[in-house]
């Protein structure tokens, strides 16, 4: 009498000294599961690395989301309240675009050497992890000298495409 592969069952217990019952792969059921599992797997890793990587414009649009926040009501700095850099990933992180999970890198790109510089604006550059735009911030009025007191400020800020 021959067995037939539909007469496997779709379970078996393991063999690897478990308790444990697994697909049977020699039954056509059981190896559907397997192959099925595995596509879910790979499709739901794939999902995950996704939804957790900057692009380009999610990038772009927080950036412009985050200006236009910043610019819309004057901003309270103090000695506990924090920075322009604190102050810019901040808006970033609120403006909704791209993944909750982090990877804004906001870097102040003042050069304290350059003659040539203007001192009426503090330049930021903002950054992603897995994209390679760059976002140059000019904010003025420039970063109070800190101070116990808070102070309010209405911000002006210009955004350009590249590094600073």
């Amino acid at each position: 009498m021959s067995k037939d592969h539909d007469d496997e069952p779709i379970f078996i217990r393991s063999n690897w000294g478990t308790s444990r019952y697994v697909y049977n792969p020699r039954n056509p059921v059981g190896a559907g599961l397997i192959i099925g599992s595995l596509l879910f797997a790979a499709i739901f890793m794939y999902s995950l690395h996704a939804s957790s990587s900057w692009s380009e414009g999610e990038l772009r649009d927080a950036v412009n989301v985050a200006v236009r926040d910043l610019e819309a009501s004057p901003q309270t700095l103090g000695a506990w309240t924090g920075d322009y850099d604190g102050m810019i990933r901040d808006a970033l992180e609120k403006s909704g675009k791209g993944p909750s999970a982090g990877g804004l890198h906001v870097e102040n790109a003042d050069d304290p050497y350059d003659k040539d510089a203007d001192p009426a604006v503090d330049l930021f550059e903002v950054t992603a992890e897995d994209v390679d735009t760059t976002f140059c911030l000019s904010v003025s009025p420039p970063e109070p000298e800190p101070r116990m007191t808070s102070v309010e400020v209405s911000l002006s800020i210009a955004v350009e495409e590249g590094g600073c």
